[in-house]
């Protein structure tokens, strides 16, 4: 099943967020190859960003939005999407 992600950001970009941007990078690039994250979009505001993931349940997106290195830093609404 498809669902949308949209992050928003908890708080304005700070110092310490930033140094977590390249790790968030690579671990968006792994869910990128093992086929669960489908597409990435970015505002003009850099707001958050807004993922297309593949997933078998709502829990399981979840789960892996756990393991994003900016995690605590952003809000999560979790869309599930018609095919």
């Amino acid at each position: 099943m498809r669902f949308m992600l949209k992050a928003t950001w908890k708080q304005p970009l700070d110092e310490t967020m930033m140094a977590l941007l390249p790790a968030e990078e690579a671990r968006a690039d792994e869910l990128a190859e093992q086929g669960i994250m489908e597409a990435l979009y970015l505002p003009a505001d850099q707001s958050g960003a807004w993922t297309v993931w593949q997933c078998e349940s709502h829990n399981q997106v979840q789960e892996i939005a756990q393991t994003l290195p900016l995690y605590k830093f952003l809000n999560f609404e979790i869309t599930p999407l018609e095919d």
